[in-house]
C-alpha cells in the first residue's frame, strides 16, 4: 500500500502543480510517471484494486489527475470491480470527471477516452448525471470546444435518447472547425502547451479521441439538428442540418442521412423563416437532384405554405401523415401546421403597422383546422403566445371604442452605454478565443500543397494587373460578362 500510495503520489512533485508552468520541467516530469502507471496497471493491477477505496481518499483528482485516472480505469475495466462497492466507483467516477486537470490528462491517451465511454454508455450513471459529467470533461480537456472527437457523438447520441438535451447544449453549440485526422497540423513538442491548437493534442495518435468517419460526422450534426427541434430552436436546427445537406462527397452525390436531413431542413426553414429559402450554392449538384426525386411531398408541403390555401395544406398533411411517420416526422409536421397562421400574422406587419384583431381573424386562417378562427378571443391567444415565445414584436391594446389591436414594434436598435459596453467586451473576448483558431488554420494552409499553388498563382495575377491594368479587366471578364446589366434604351 505504501509502496503503491508513494508511486502514484510521484505526479506532480511537491504535491502541486504550482511549479510545472514551464512546458519543458512539465514533459520531463510527466512522462515517466505515466510509465510508472502503464506498469502499475499492467504488473500490480490486483493490488491497485485491493487498495482501491483508501488510495481514492488520498490522492486529489484535480491534482493527482492522472493516478486517479489509473486506479480508477482498473476498477472500471474490463468491467466494474464486484470487491469494491458500486457507489464509490461511481463517487470516483463522478469526482474525476468534474476536476481532472485537462493539461495533465493529455498524456492519458486511451485510458482517458476509455473513461469518457464509461460514463456516456448509459450504463453506469443516471442519464441526467452522464451527459451533464461527461460535457462538463468534454470541455476541460478542450475548452473552446472547437474540435470533433468521438466523445461528442457519444454525448450527443445519450442527450437525444434519454431527452437530456439541455446539460449537452453548452458542447454543441460549439463551432466546430477541426476534426480529428486533419492534415498538416504538426507534430508538438509538448503535449502539455496551452497554445497548442486542438488537433494537434486531440488525436488518434494521442488516443484522446477515436477517428471519425463521414458517416459519423453526418450524424452528429442530424443529432444536433434534432435536439434543437426538440427545444424548438428552429434557427439552430435549420444550420446543423444543413450541415449535413451540404456535406461534400464523392461525385456531389447524396447518402441516405443527406436526404434524411434535407427533408427536416425544408420543415424547420419554414417554421424558422416562414418560408423556403434556395438550397444552398454549395451543396452538390447531383445531391440536389436526389432531394428534389426524393422529397417531393415535402417541396408541396413547402409550396402550400408560403400559398393563400390553409385547407389543401392541411389535406396534403393528412394524406401523407404514414409518410411522415415513417420519416419520424410527424411531430415537425403538426409545428408546421401550427406556424402557418402564425407567419401570415407576421407577414401583416409589411403592410400595417397597427391593426384589429378582427381584421386579422379576417385575414388569416389556420392550417390546423383549415379555416378562420372562431373568435377575437382565440386570435388574442394565437398573439399572445407569439409575443411571449419572442417570435412576434408586438402589443395589444384596447381602444375607447373597446376593439382590440395589435400594434406591431420595430425591433430595438438602441443599446445603452452599459449595453454596448458589454457588446464590446463580447466581440473582443470572441475575437481573442479565434486567435488559436486562426493561428492554426494559417499554419495548415500555408503547408498544404493546392493551397500555395493558389497563392503563387494570384500573386502572379496581381502583378499582372498592376503592369497591365486594361488587360488584367480583359482576362478577369466574359462577353457574357460584359453584356450583365445592359438595358435597351430609346
Amino acid at each position: 500500500m505504501d509502496r503503491l500510495a508513494s508511486a502514484l503520489l510521484a505526479f506532480p512533485p511537491g504535491a502541486s502543480l504550482d511549479g510545472l508552468s514551464d512546458n519543458a520541467a512539465f514533459d520531463q516530469a510527466v512522462k515517466p510517471h505515466v510509465s510508472n502507471l502503464s506498469k502499475i496497471l499492467s504488473d500490480h493491477s490486483a493490488e491497485l484494486i485491493g487498495h482501491a477505496p483508501q488510495l481514492l481518499e488520498l490522492l486529489d483528482p484535480a491534482v493527482n489527475s492522472l493516478s486517479y485516472l489509473a486506479v480508477l480505469h482498473a476498477l472500471i475495466f474490463p468491467r466494474p470491480d464486484p470487491s469494491v462497492s458500486i457507489d464509490v466507483i461511481l463517487d470516483a467516477l463522478v469526482s474525476f470527471l468534474l476536476s481532472f486537470d485537462g493539461r495533465q490528462c493529455r498524456y492519458a491517451r486511451g485510458h482517458l477516452q476509455d473513461i469518457f465511454n464509461a460514463a456516456g454508455s448509459g450504463q453506469l450513471l443516471p442519464p441526467s448525471v452522464a451527459v451533464e459529467t461527461l460535457a462538463l470533461a468534454i470541455l476541460n480537456l478542450e475548452p473552446t470546444g472547437s474540435i470533433l472527437t468521438s466523445s461528442h457523438l457519444l454525448l450527443a447520441k445519450l442527450a437525444y435518447t434519454t431527452n437530456n438535451i439541455e446539460p449537452a447544449l453548452d458542447v454543441i453549440d460549439k463551432k466546430i472547425v477541426f476534426y480529428p485526422g486533419m492534415a498538416n497540423c504538426g507534430e508538438p513538442k509538448y503535449l502539455c502547451d496551452l497554445s497548442l491548437s486542438p488537433p494537434a493534442y486531440i488525436s488518434r495518435d494521442t488516443g484522446l479521441t477515436s477517428p471519425l468517419k463521414s458517416s459519423s460526422i453526418m450524424e452528429y450534426d442530424l443529432l444536433c439538428g434534432l435536439m434543437y427541434s426538440s427545444r424548438r430552436d428552429w434557427s439552430k436546427a435549420c444550420q446543423a442540418f444543413e450541415r449535413v445537406v451540404t456535406f461534400p462527397t464523392r461525385e456531389g452525390g447524396a447518402s441516405k442521412i443527406m436526404v434524411e436531413a434535407y427533408k427536416k431542413w425544408l420543415l424547420v426553414s419554414l417554421l424558422s423563416k416562414g418560408n423556403l429559402g434556395e438550397t444552398p450554392p454549395y451543396t452538390g449538384a447531383t445531391a440536389a437532384k436526389l432531394y428534389l426525386n426524393f422529397t417531393k411531398p415535402y417541396a408541396t408541403i413547402a409550396g402550400l405554405f408560403v400559398a393563400d390555401d390553409a385547407e389543401e395544406l392541411k389535406a396534403h398533411a393528412e394524406k401523407n401523415a404514414q409518410l411522415w411517420s415513417d420519416d419520424g416526422n410527424t411531430g415537425l409536421i403538426h409545428e408546421v401546421l401550427a406556424a402557418y397562421q402564425k407567419w401570415q400574422v407576421i407577414s401583416l406587419e409589411r403592410i400595417y403597422s397597427k391593426i384589429s384583431l378582427s381584421e386579422i381573424r379576417e385575414q388569416t386562417t389556420s392550417a390546423e383546422t383549415g379555416g378562420r378562427l372562431e373568435n377575437d378571443e382565440a386570435i388574442e391567444t394565437l398573439i399572445q403566445n407569439m409575443i411571449i415565445s419572442g417570435m412576434l414584436k408586438g402589443v395589444i391594446e384596447k381602444n375607447d371604442d373597446g376593439l382590440s389591436y395589435l400594434t406591431f414594434l420595430p425591433p430595438s436598435t438602441n443599446l445603452s452605454e452599459h449595453e454596448f459596453a458589454r457588446e464590446l467586451a463580447t466581440t473582443a473576448a470572441r475575437l481573442k478565443k479565434l486567435q488559436p483558431i486562426f493561428k492554426a488554420t494559417n499554419e495548415r494552409l500555408s503547408t498544404n500543397r493546392d493551397y500555395i499553388k493558389h497563392v503563387i498563382k494570384d500573386a502572379k495575377q496581381r502583378e499582372k494587373s498592376e503592369q497591365d491594368p486594361i488587360g488584367s479587366f480583359d482576362a478577369h471578364v466574359d462577353d457574357e460578362d460584359l453584356m450583365g446589366g445592359v438595358v435597351a434604351t430609346g
